[in-house]
């Protein structure tokens, strides 16, 4: 049976898919099968497939569009691999990465989860040095996911006993983010990690289901960022959840309360989690205080570039008080 099963959702992905393709199977690690999904494609992408000759491939061609999520559960059940890969059609996986992954889990028996940190490439194919993921530790990737999605889906190398232990699989409803979901279903009681290296070209296209569905995304991350606070027995007021879901992507307010407002909700989320226990407290602790100090740097970066009107009220707030976050 083989170590690795990669499993690729394609939908009209033409354009990327031979590159997608080449990557993986130019991996120096080679014990793997390739489970290519075709969902119901209507360009060119099932020649792309069905042109390959190498005997690792696993092709499953379907004329039906059910969705990539459906397709992702049909592999877990397929899967006869030890780790399940995640693999995008419009994506480029670096050829040392699933070498590097599967010493990693091999390495960390408890580990479930192992991401990896990874670049930007556009349609041009110019890479962008950026990438959301900034956690491997996985005490620190539970705690960011209270304000984010912490491992990027198509780098991740999956330990497969374990999502069948636990009866873990994607959910069709949540989708484009049921990748976040699952993270969150698993840190509850599993461990998730990333290999802080950048292993993989994540393209930013325009058939990208999280592209096509940014509001729907932006609905389920509040949605899942308050079933976390509940776990710390805080229903947040609207301007709560407002306050914590800027402060991770400082979205400046240049007002007198807005510090304070963060350095208020920052001191409810460490004494609910005395209480409670959901995070590790002393990491806790750390990584809000990282927090406070890069809003505290932003807000004193873009009031150094407002204008002399702009400064002039920011006084003005200040000697009456003007509650402007509520």
């Amino acid at each position: 049976m083989p170590t690795i099963s990669v499993i690729m959702p394609v939908y009209n992905t033409e354009d990327y898919l031979k590159e997608a393709i080449d990557s993986i199977l130019a991996q120096s690690f080679g014990d793997f099968e390739f489970l290519i999904f075709n969902d119901g494609s209507s360009d060119n992408s099932r020649e792309i497939v069905l042109s390959y000759t190498d005997q690792r491939i696993r092709f499953f061609d379907d004329n039906i569009n059910l969705g990539y999520t459906r397709r992702l559960n049909q592999g877990l059940a397929l899967a006869s691999g030890k780790y399940i890969a995640r693999m995008d059609a419009d994506d480029i996986a670096l050829p040392a990465r699933f070498e590097l992954q599967y010493a990693f889990m091999e390495k960390n028996p408890d580990i479930t989860v192992c991401g990896t940190f990874f670049n930007f490439t556009g349609a041009d194919g110019q890479l962008r040095n950026f990438n959301w993921v900034s956690e491997a530790d996985p005490d620190r990737i539970k705690i960011n996911l209270l304000f984010d999605c912490a491992i990027c889906h198509p780098t991740v190398i999956l330990r497969k006993n374990h999502l069948r232990t636990h009866k873990i699989q994607y959910k069709v409803d949540y989708e484009p983010s049921e990748d976040y979901e699952m993270w969150i279903s698993l840190s509850r009681e599993l461990k998730l990690a990333n290999i802080p290296e950048r292993l993989l070209h994540y393209r930013i296209s325009k058939n990208q289901v999280s592209g096509k569905h940014n509001e729907k995304q932006r609905h389920n991350k509040l949605e899942f960022i308050q079933e976390q606070l509940l776990l710390l027995n805080i229903a947040p007021l609207p301007f709560e959840l407002r306050i914590h879901d800027q402060m991770f992507y400082p979205m400046i307010i240049i007002s007198y309360d807005y510090l304070p407002k963060i350095k208020q909700w920052v001191s409810k989320l460490i004494a609910a989690n005395e209480i409670h226990q959901v995070y590790h407290q002393e990491k806790f602790v750390e990584y809000l205080r990282e927090l406070v100090v890069l809003n505290e740097e932003a807000f004193q970066r873009a009031l150094s570039q407002s204008n002399y009107r702009t400064r002039l009220l920011l006084r003005l707030k200040i000697l009456i008080r003007w509650n402007s976050i509520n």
